[in-house]
């Protein structure tokens, strides 16, 4: 999004725990403000003079209070829009604890009198990236089917939002244009990287683990394995024209973010 926002012309101030490694991504094309958002006095001072603030947070027991905070700290400043990467079909009463947290903050928004625009992606088209390895790419989907998304049209439904006068006081749930099994996913790989990649099935258990693995909280890692039985049933089997909506411009496919990445996802089927 940053970049997207650069290429733009705008020079954003990005609100960050680690200073030098934001400056060595994007130079001074940013402002860069280290930010702790568990400290009110920091981000306080970051916030201030901003008329539009989008926001993403890391997935945490701590994120509710955290974007509290960030709202809290935005009405005190006089900011005009927010904008929220909120989850897929977030709601108070989700049997996902991560859909239940998003669906309470994006009422916090609507209750804040900040014009708000909230993005509700389906599952990254760029979760791939970690999903393969040695050839396979498994999961806990079955023969569901999932409307994935490319990450860079979220980015570009931020940026949209941020940058023009549409989509304010608006929710867009993001897809990309066509569902597909996750079969369907490892052909759509092997094509990209000449490297044959199988979709094979994994237990609840080992997706729990893959996801700690990834240095995150144990009810997140439930989440997850949970998610992967949604998927099962047909949770993220929908498209929708969001990206279009927010945007003007399509989504992208798989097999195009394939190509793109195909370096990549060639070293991870490898």
């Amino acid at each position: 999004m940053v970049r997207q926002l650069v290429a733009l012309g705008d020079r954003p101030r990005v609100l960050v725990r680690n200073v030098a490694a934001s400056t060595a991504l994007f130079g001074d094309n940013a402002e860069h403000v280290a930010v702790d958002l568990d400290q009110d006095a920091t981000l306080g001072r970051a916030l201030d003079g901003a008329d539009r603030v989008f926001i993403l947070t890391r997935q945490s027991l701590r994120q509710p209070d955290q974007e509290r905070s960030i709202v809290e700290h935005a009405v005190r400043a006089g900011v005009a829009h927010l904008v929220k990467v909120s989850v897929f079909a977030a709601d108070e009463q989700s049997p996902l604890r991560i859909a239940q947290q998003h669906g309470a903050l994006e009422r916090v928004l609507k209750r804040s009198g900040i014009p708000a625009t909230i993005l509700r992606p389906t599952y990254f088209m760029q979760n791939l990236l970690r999903a393969v390895r040695a050839g396979e790419l498994r999961s806990g989907v079955g023969s569901g089917r999932v409307a994935m998304v490319d990450a860079r049209d979220v980015a570009a439904a931020a940026v949209a939002a941020l940058t023009g006068p549409v989509g304010r006081n608006t929710t867009y749930t993001l897809t990309g244009p066509r569902a597909l099994s996750f079969d369907d996913v490892a052909d759509v790989l092997t094509d990209a990287t000449g490297r044959p990649v199988r979709h094979r099935p994994a237990a609840p258990e080992g997706i729990r683990a893959a996801t700690l693995r990834g240095g995150y909280e144990a009810w997140f890692g439930d989440d997850m394995a949970r998610l992967h039985a949604l998927l099962a049933d047909g949770y993220e089997d929908i498209v929708t024209d969001g990206v279009v909506a927010a945007t003007g411009t399509a989504p992208r496919a798989l097999d195009e973010f394939a190509r793109d990445f195909a370096r990549s996802l060639r070293d991870a089927a490898a």
